[in-house]
């Protein structure tokens, strides 16, 4: 609560039904850098169960994060009718404690969506989920510290890998500092 008033949840970060503790560590630190956003353990909650919590909550969806040989794999955005609207496939991901194991700062939200200037139409693309299922703004710019924010917040960063992956980071907004956790991104898929 914040002067009577009740903020809502914009997104909510839980796991798939069969998950590890590496995939439930990623869910924790997701949500410590999108302050906006409510985690939960799902436990045995059945899709019908956590749409409907989505409802309840007012968020915009829940993002899901399954399993794949132990690491987190697949991140999927789910609405309140327990429709799939976005799946996004990933290569490797990097818990906070591994990018930056000292940062321990409380962070207030979130600055926006930041992609490195001449990126390409796939990040652009995620540039998009992110900021509409977060309700951010997306800005372009060279380098996070570029982003001249004064507050405690954290900043989404993507840049495109000569690879042709996505590198989906945040960072302290500022320091500039990368606080994780570091995600590589190998496709989205757009299911509406």
């Amino acid at each position: 609560m914040i002067q009577g008033r009740t903020i809502l949840p914009t997104l909510l970060i839980t796991t798939s039904r069969k998950t590890s503790n590496r995939v439930r560590s990623f869910a924790r630190d997701l949500w410590t850098v999108l302050p906006e956003s409510e985690r939960f353990n799902r436990g045995g909650m059945g899709l019908t169960e956590l749409a409907a919590r989505v409802g309840q909550s007012g968020a915009s969806a829940a993002l899901i994060i399954s399993m794949w040989k132990g690491n987190p794999g697949i991140l999927t955005f789910t609405s309140s009718t327990g429709e799939d609207l976005v799946t996004i496939k990933i290569e490797s991901a990097q818990l906070r404690r591994e990018v930056k194991p000292s940062r321990k700062t409380r962070l207030v939200g979130t600055a926006g969506v930041f992609i490195k200037s001449g990126s390409g139409d796939k990040t652009k693309e995620l540039a998009e989920v992110l900021a509409e299922f977060l309700n951010l703004d997306i800005f372009t710019i060279a380098d996070p510290v570029d982003a001249q924010i004064d507050e405690n917040w954290s900043m989404i960063w993507l840049e495109e890998q000569p690879s042709g992956k996505i590198l989906w980071t945040h960072y302290h907004s500022t320091e500039a500092v990368e606080i994780g956790p570091r995600i590589r991104v190998t496709s989205i898929r757009r299911n509406c």
